[in-house]
């Protein structure tokens, strides 16, 4: 089981103020072939609606294995995975995915890119439309619907591929590191675009990151994982006020004590 700090500065949140949107419990994957591979080893959290949680742990711990298992892209060999208290088989309509490659495809236009998720679901035209037209402008791409993806920067890109699963108005929103390919300044900028979709959108998020700013900066709760095999070894809970502002926010004292108890758990300093 995961250990949750306690300190002064944690202040942790009623639990009966909303409820569970996504629940794992002892959730373990192996990967067989020449030499087996356990990847995740029984683990267990739950997130609750509308809140953002952050997923740290170093690289081939098995972040990215949990969150295909909660898209419902990869089974598991033991455990639940619950979404709104109903066993999760296969994709869920509840759940979108956005991965650190925006998967745009280079013949359509921003728009038919933008519109292609809701297209394949059946949405009726008229809806796509006005929803099109809206996601555009949330996501700040205005003036660029008849762009190619390559002649978008690649921070327009992701901005594009999370307006096209937000197409869907998806309850949970699963995040596998969307920025981690681009320069800090842009992922700064992004990080402020997300939490303002987000908040218009009132999604439940979980996001895979290696950035102990970024975890810290966006979410409500912060867990952190071990080496393969992957485990919760740690949960903080964030106590910052929202709405953040990318300097006030990380000015105040709380900020840099989150990032240097994450920096001592993760064996960074």
């Amino acid at each position: 089981m995961a250990r949750t700090l306690t300190d002064p500065m944690i202040k942790s949140p009623d639990p009966s103020e909303r409820a569970v949107a996504v629940e794992l419990t002892r959730v373990s994957k192996v990967y067989g072939g020449a030499e087996t591979v356990r990847a995740l080893d029984e683990v267990t959290f739950s997130i609750r609606e509308r809140e953002f949680l952050s997923v740290l742990g170093p690289s081939g711990c098995g972040k990215s294995t949990l969150l295909r298992i909660l898209a419902g892209l990869l089974p598991h060999d033991g455990g639940t995975s619950r979404i709104y208290g109903h066993t999760a088989e296969g994709v869920s309509v509840e759940v979108g995915v956005v991965f650190q490659t925006d998967n745009l495809l280079p013949w359509l236009t921003l728009e038919r890119n933008v519109r292609l998720a809701a297209e394949i679901a059946g949405m009726e035209s008229a809806m796509i439309d006005a929803k099109a037209r809206e996601m555009i402008v949330m996501i700040g791409l205005s003036g660029f619907e008849r762009r190619y993806p390559h002649e978008l920067s690649g921070g327009m890109q992701q901005r594009a591929a999370i307006g096209q699963t937000l197409m869907l108005s998806p309850k949970i929103l699963l995040l596998d590191e969307p920025f981690g390919a681009l320069d800090a300044l842009t992922r700064d900028r992004l990080n402020m675009e997300l939490l303002r979709i987000i908040e218009a959108q009132h999604q439940t998020v979980l996001l895979i990151t290696h950035s102990i700013s970024e975890a810290v900066f966006l979410s409500d709760r912060v867990l952190v994982m071990s080496p393969r095999p992957g485990k919760i070894i740690e949960e903080l809970v964030i106590d910052l006020p929202r709405p953040r502002h990318p300097r006030l926010t990380r000015e105040l004292p709380k900020f840099g004590r989150y990032e240097g108890r994450l920096s001592e758990i993760m064996g960074v300093i």
